[in-house]
C-alpha cells in the first residue's frame, strides 16, 4: 500500500501527526477562544497555539490506521479553518450532525469534529476517507459534555458549595499530573469519548516512564518521553501506575454522578489496573533494630544537630513520633499544638488525629485519640509541646517552620526529601526504607511484644476487618470517636511496644 501522509509508526503503534500552518503555529490564543479551537492550545506553552499535533491512532494494524488517519486529516484541516475564521471574526458554529458513514459526506459537505459540537464546511484540501467502518460509532458530543480537564476541575472543587468535601491538595496535584499526561497522549477528550482502549494505552504508556526523572525530562510531553531511552532510570511501580488510574477514574466517576453518561451504559474506562503481586503491595519495609541503633546514634538524635532542612526540632520529634505511635507522615506533620493534651480523668497524655480545619485523614478509622507512648513522655515531648504552646499558641502548627498552613503540603514534601536523604546518609540507602517505614516498624515490634492486632490497628488508625471490633466507640467532648478501648487499657498495651537495645 502507498505511504499515507501524516501517518507515523512509533514503537509499533500508528500515530497521526500534522503541523499547524504558519499563520497559526505558535501564535497567541485570544482569551475568548471557543473550546472547539482551544484544542489547538499548546500544553507546554499555555495561551499559544501548538506548532504540531500528535495523536495516537490506537492501533498497530496498518489498514485500520490508514482509515483512521483520513478522519483526523479532515477534522484538523477543518479545525485550522475554524481557528482562522475565529481570528478574522467570521466564526459561526452550528450544531453538529452525527456521522454514520462516508456516504453522508458528499451530501452534507460536513465533517463532525468528535471532540466538540461544531460542524463546519469540509475544507477543499481534505479528502473524505473511504470506508464506512472508519466512521463506525462516531457521534458529535453534546454541547454540555465536559472534557476531562473540565471534569477534573469539577471534581477538585467538590462542586463549589459551602461544606462540600474536596480532595486533599496532594491528591489534586497528583490527579492533575495524571490528567496532563492523558491530555498529552490523546488530547482533551470529552469524557464520554474516553473508552477502555484509551485507559489501557494510557496505562501502558505511563508504565514505560520511570520514576525519579530529572527536571529537564519531566518537562517533556508523554509522546516525547516515549521516544527516549530511559532504561538508566528506576522503573515505576505497578502500584503507582494503578494509583494514577484510580485518580482519573475518580474524576470520571464524579462526571457520571453529574449525569454526563446517562443512558450510555457507561463503565469506567480507567478500570484497567495491573494485577499487583501481593508480595509487592506493601512496598516499604520496617527498620531493623540495627538500623534504629544507627538512626539514634546519628547527629540529630545523639548530638543535637538541627539541619536547616530538618526544620529545627521537627528533625528529631517527628521521626520519634512516627516510630513510637506508628502514625503516618501526613498525620504527624499536620498536627496542631492543641492536638496534644493531658486527659483530665486519667492524667494520660494523648494525641488526637482528626479532620478539623485544613487537616486531612486517610480514612474514617484513622480519626482517633490515642495515648502518647511513655518513652516519648520520658524524653520530654510534653515539654516541647508546652514550649510551642507558649511561642505560637494552641491553634498553630506543632512544628517549627510549618506555621503557614497554605504551604503545608509543599513543605511537608520538602521535609520528607530532607529526612529520606538524611536516612540514606546516616542509616540505610535503600528505596524500601523511608519515613513510612516507621509505621511498619511499630506494627512489627508491637506484634513481637504480644499486643493484640486489633489494638495495634486502633493505635495506628488501620481499619479492622472484624465488624465487632468497630463496636463500642464513643465520641469525646470534642466530637472525636475513641478507639472503643478505655484510655488506661490502651496506654498499658502501648507501653509494651519497646525497642530494647536502641539507646535514646
Amino acid at each position: 500500500m502507498p505511504r499515507v501522509s501524516h501517518l507515523i509508526r512509533r514503537n509499533g503503534i500508528y500515530w497521526f501527526k500534522i503541523d499547524l500552518p504558519d499563520d497559526l503555529a505558535g501564535l497567541p490564543l485570544p482569551h475568548s477562544i471557543p473550546l472547539t479551537i482551544k484544542q489547538l492550545e499548546s500544553p507546554t506553552r499555555l495561551g499559544r497555539f501548538k506548532t504540531a499535533v500528535w495523536l495516537s491512532l490506537r492501533t498497530a494494524v496498518e489498514r485500520e490506521a490508514k482509515q483512521r488517519v483520513g478522519i483526523q486529516i479532515a477534522q484538523h484541516l477543518n479545525l485550522f479553518d475554524a481557528a482562522r475564521a475565529f481570528l478574522t471574526g467570521n466564526y459561526q458554529p452550528e450544531q453538529a450532525v452525527p456521522l454514520t458513514g462516508d456516504d453522508q459526506l458528499p451530501a452534507t459537505g460536513c465533517i463532525g469534529i468528535v471532540q466538540n459540537a461544531v460542524c463546519l464546511p469540509l475544507p477543499k484540501s481534505a479528502k473524505a476517507p473511504a470506508g464506512a467502518e472508519a466512521f463506525g460509532g462516531l457521534m458529535a458530543a453534546p454541547l454540555n459534555v465536559p472534557t476531562i480537564t473540565k471534569a477534573f476541575h469539577a471534581w477538585s472543587s467538590g462542586g463549589g458549595a459551602k461544606g462540600t468535601r474536596t480532595p486533599a491538595p496532594n491528591t489534586v496535584t497528583e490527579t492533575d499530573a495524571a490528567r496532563r499526561r492523558f491530555v498529552e497522549l490523546f488530547g482533551d477528550l470529552p469524557v464520554h469519548h474516553i473508552n477502555k482502549g484509551h485507559g489501557r494505552e494510557y496505562r501502558d504508556a505511563i508504565s514505560r516512564i520511570p520514576k525519579g526523572l530529572p527536571a529537564d525530562l519531566k518537562q517533556l510531553t508523554l509522546p516525547d518521553l516515549l521516544q527516549r531511552d530511559l532504561s538508566a532510570y528506576e522503573p515505576r511501580l505497578a502500584t503507582t501506575i494503578n494509583k494514577s488510574l484510580t485518580l482519573l477514574g475518580a474524576v470520571l466517576a464524579r462526571a457520571e454522578q453529574d449525569g454526563h453518561f446517562d443512558g450510555t451504559g457507561w463503565r469506567n474506562p480507567f478500570d484497567v489496573a495491573f494485577d499487583v503481586d501481593s508480595a509487592d503491595e506493601d512496598y516499604y519495609e520496617p527498620f531493623t533494630k540495627d538500623e534504629l541503633k544507627l538512626l539514634m546514634a546519628s547527629p540529630v538524635f545523639a548530638a543535637g544537630v538541627r539541619p536547616k532542612g530538618g526544620r529545627c526540632e521537627t528533625a528529631m520529634w517527628a521521626p520519634l513520633l512516627a516510630l513510637f505511635q506508628g502514625a503516618r507522615r501526613t498525620e504527624v506533620i499536620q498536627l496542631l499544638v492543641q492536638d496534644i493534651a493531658k486527659d483530665p480523668e486519667t492524667d494520660i497524655w494523648t494525641l488526637r488525629f482528626d479532620r478539623e480545619g485544613d487537616k486531612r485523614i486517610k480514612t474514617v478509622s484513622s480519626i482517633r485519640r490515642v495515648p502518647i507512648h511513655p518513652e516519648l513522655v520520658r524524653l520530654g515531648f510534653p515539654s516541647f509541646v508546652e514550649e510551642r504552646r507558649r511561642a505560637v499558641g494552641p491553634l498553630s502548627s506543632l512544628w517549627p517552620g510549618f506555621e503557614d498552613r497554605s504551604k503545608l503540603a509543599s513543605r511537608a514534601n520538602k521535609w520528607s526529601e530532607w529526612f529520606n536523604a538524611y536516612l540514606a546518609e546516616h542509616v540505610v540507602d535503600d528505596p524500601v526504607k523511608k519515613f513510612h517505614s516507621f509505621r511498619g516498624t511499630f506494627k512489627r515490634f508491637g506484634r513481637a511484644a504480644g499486643v493484640d492486632e486489633v489494638v495495634i490497628n486502633h493505635l495506628v488508625g488501620h481499619s479492622n476487618s472484624s465488624v465487632g471490633a468497630r463496636y463500642g466507640r464513643k465520641r469525646d467532648a470534642d466530637g472525636v470517636r475513641d478507639t472503643g478501648y478505655p484510655l488506661p487499657r490502651l496506654a498499658e498495651e502501648l507501653s509494651k511496644v519497646r525497642f530494647d537495645g536502641v539507646r535514646l
